[in-house]
């Protein structure tokens, strides 16, 4: 999957509550959100018992995570591509955040075990993700970036608006696209998650008042989550 440049469109501008307000959809929120696993098919294993992707956490929360191996080193995307920069130590990748340290390990009967501690962890936490396949991965990113731009316009009324925002906001480069840093990536498209009905993508209508939206993301059978 590929990235792309993001693109603008020119909008009509409205009162922006909360600028400075940033929403990071990391790792780490999903992991001390998330109160159960969920079980998901898997693909075939890599060669690599590191590589490929895996999904975990529950379905208002998913922890996605994508590991490529390229020679002898690992890249590390996380919800679904934010780079987390990791080492090696033995058969395990670790990404230390000084607050957070991270481990990612082989498991049984092909899962990926996430082990979680640090000096911002009450309790050491264990878990285990699930292999799945590209399209798989690419349909958690819809739920998890819905989630993201529901959280997005939350806060917009949390930081002084008074009703939730027009649609021509409520993208990468309207408004709210400035409060939720980083906007969600369409994993099958590989750009941001644009308003459309394209797969990957997301549909959002307010009502004329402004006091009640809808958000739906569209997946790769034409279905939609919400």
């Amino acid at each position: 999957m590929s990235r792309s440049r993001r693109w603008r469109t020119v909008v009509e501008r409205t009162p922006r509550p909360g600028r400075g307000l940033l929403v990071t959809v990391g790792l780490l929120a999903a992991i001390l959100a998330a109160s159960f696993i969920a079980a998901c098919g898997g693909s075939a294993a890599s060669s690599d018992p590191l590589a490929g992707y895996w999904l975990g956490g529950d379905d208002a929360k998913p922890i996605l995570v994508h590991i490529v191996k390229d020679g002898d080193a690992h890249s590390v995307g996380v919800n679904p591509d934010m780079p987390l920069p990791v080492t090696a130590e033995g058969d395990s990748l670790v990404a230390d955040t000084h607050a957070v340290d991270m481990t990612f390990a082989p498991g049984a009967d092909d899962t990926l075990t996430v082990t979680v501690g640090g000096q911002a962890v009450a309790k050491e936490r264990v878990l285990t993700l699930k292999r799945v396949d590209e399209t798989q991965y690419g349909d958690a990113a819809v739920a998890s970036g819905v989630a993201a731009i529901r959280s997005g316009l939350e806060m917009w009324l949390g930081g002084g608006g008074k009703t939730y925002p027009p649609a021509g906001e409520v993208s990468p480069s309207g408004a709210l696209g400035e409060m939720v840093v980083p906007w969600p990536t369409n994993m099958f498209s590989g750009q941001p998650m644009q308003p459309g009905e394209n797969k990957g993508d997301y549909t959002y209508t307010v009502t004329d008042d402004g006091k009640q939206y809808e958000i739906v993301g569209h997946l790769s059978d034409g279905s939609t989550v919400k």
